[in-house]
């Protein structure tokens, strides 16, 4: 492996990727547009040329187009206007707008992650108000729609000079039935952070009110997906991707991407007679404005396939952004944590951190149980980064300031070799290199913690069992033929991550909401808050119950798997 490694690496150029990336970025690239068509042509057009077969996936998704936001407030008798945007999935307001007093809820500035804000959501603080908040979290802004909240305002937590675009639906994927409901129903605009601090000083000094004005449009469109197969020897297979969709032209979010993902395809086909697995390598659509509709809908359409064949996914998002030299947080899970680790140290000489997946970007493949690598790589240093959510940080994520000048040669070339390091280690290993005991050892720490808090209201001593068993079952795998091997090592790291990363419906899709830890699992540490004889207590003690029997069932087939 080391002979193609060099020669992988080497082949990796910023110069072949350049005038692709300047090429995707002469386009608005909205799912469902015109200029989002000519990107999925463009990269159809190259990679046929490269000798690469591509499929065109054809569907329908449910996606949402932000068309116009406004904030009108009147502070001290004189109206202000003040600069906003509307959210992907907010809902429409009558032409006049809907108009209330404002509140102010403090909220945190990780917009990935809860925060406080929602327990300060009362019907008795924001009912019949507008809220204003730096909270960004789908959960917040729910709660507050609940609590009888007219519309919300969302303050960005830093104060770049720009408004970011966004998406508020907690629904992973086009809606079914059973979650179309949860689609925000009330108006839901963003706005600067310094204008956020103008309207709470005027809050402080008495009652502010505000219109809010929101236009999008939601609806049915038809989309388009390429998705190219590079095969090796064996059936098994890497999926590697990233969204070719974007807000604006989105240069580092995600066209730098894009050409990550086709330089990939380019260099792996030159070398394709070494490939031991193959490499599925896709451009997702429905990112931005279809909460992850695109990998979704993959995930749905291709699950057996996927369950089967695939081995791991590398989620490719944002790389080459300018300045982002910054290795020091790396996401992975577990048991791919060394594979990244090793990229990541041979390639920068930095050592990084490995921060647990966050429910967001893409990651739809938790329920078929798919072990991940990246999503975000480089970052820009401590103290030039903004609070959002891509482009290494940078101040101009999900801005019409992405554009070309955004974007580093040099960065774009080395994170790209880091992505085919791993993936060759993924490719090539003659036993899949997936970290089994890292797994297990992350699980038995959560549940230590799970039980620990729970106490005697539920005896989850069963699952520890069912641990320790798959625990003693797994040096054994690693002597098995490689073929055995590989197929016990996929059986049991599915099946674990299903059990990390979702609430336990392999065939469904969990809210684009935080997470905890073990999620089937979790609600167990609440036993000891609600009274024993309420019905909250016994319903949620009845779902525990049928939680635990999928859980230790889940593990029971994952010794089967090593024992075989």
């Amino acid at each position: 492996m080391s002979d193609l490694k060099a020669e992988l690496l080497n082949d990796i150029s910023a110069e072949q990727m350049w005038p692709h990336l300047e090429k995707l970025c002469e386009w608005d690239r909205t799912t469902g547009t015109e200029g989002e068509f000519a990107a999925v042509d463009y990269v159809r057009s190259v990679l046929e040329g490269w000798g690469l077969p591509v499929t065109v996936h054809e569907y329908r998704a449910y996606i949402s187009h932000p068309i116009s936001g406004g904030l009108e407030v009147r502070i001290d008798g004189e109206k202000v206007q003040i600069p906003a945007k509307t959210r992907a999935f907010s809902a429409n307001t009558p032409d006049e707008g809907v108009s209330g007093g404002l509140v102010s809820i403090q909220g945190g500035t990780n917009m990935f992650k809860a925060d406080n804000a929602v327990n300060l959501i009362t019907p008795e603080t924001v009912g019949g108000k507008i809220v204003i908040s730096e909270s960004g979290s789908r959960a917040t802004m729910l709660a507050a729609k609940k609590a009888g909240a007219l519309g919300y305002i969302h303050m960005w937590p830093s104060d770049e000079d720009v408004i970011h675009e966004g998406i508020v639906t907690p629904v992973w994927g086009t809606p079914t039935p059973e979650t179309a409901g949860n689609i925000p129903s009330f108006p839901i605009i963003s706005i600067k952070h310094n204008d956020g601090l103008r309207l709470r000083a005027a809050i402080d000094k008495g009652e502010v009110t505000a219109t809010l004005h929101s236009v999008t449009e939601t609806g049915w469109r038809t989309v388009k997906m390429p998705v190219t197969d590079i095969p090796g020897k064996e059936k098994d297979f890497v999926l590697v991707a990233g969204h070719i969709d974007s807000w604006h032209y989105g240069a580092t979010d995600n066209a730098t991407g894009n050409v990550s993902c086709m330089e990939l395809a380019r260099v792996l086909k030159k070398h394709q007679s070494k490939l031991r697995r193959g490499v599925r390598v896709a451009w997702w659509v429905g990112h931005s404005t279809g909460r992850y509709s695109g990998s979704t809908w993959y995930a749905d359409n291709h699950w057996q396939d996927l369950d089967e064949n695939c081995v791991a996914y590398i989620n490719i998002d944002s790389p080459g952004s300018l300045g982002a030299t910054d290795y020091s947080e790396v996401t992975a899970v577990p048991e791919t944590a060394r594979i990244v680790t090793d990229a990541v140290v041979e390639l920068t000489g930095q050592t990084p951190a490995i921060d647990r997946p966050l429910r967001a970007g893409d990651q739809s493949f938790w329920g078929v149980g798919l072990p991940s690598l990246y999503m975000l790589l480089s970052n820009r240093p401590e103290g030039q980064r903004a609070a959002v959510g891509g482009c290494g940080m940078g101040w101009w994520w999900h801005a019409e300031e992405d554009l070309l000048d955004k974007a580093d040669r040099e960065v774009l070339e080395k994170d790209t070799r880091i992505y085919a390091h791993s993936l060759l280690r993924l490719t090539q290993d003659e036993v899949l290199p997936l970290d089994l005991e890292a797994q297990v050892a992350e699980l038995k720490s959560q549940l230590d913690g799970i039980a620990g808090e729970a106490g005697s209201h539920i005896d989850l001593s069963s699952v520890t069992t069912s641990l320790d068993r798959l625990a003693d079952a797994l040096p054994a795998v690693r002597s098995l033929p490689a073929d055995r091997a590989n197929k016990a090592i996929k059986t049991v790291s599915h099946a674990l991550t299903t059990l990390r990363f979702t609430y336990g419906n392999r065939f469904d899709h969990d809210p684009a909401m935080p997470l905890p830890e073990f999620p089937s699992l979790a609600a167990a540490k609440k036993l000891p808050s609600l009274d024993p004889e309420s019905d909250d207590y016994g319903f949620l003690l009845n779902r525990l119950v049928r939680n635990r029997n999928m859980v230790n069932h889940e593990i029971k087939r994952a010794v089967e798997a090593c024992e075989a």
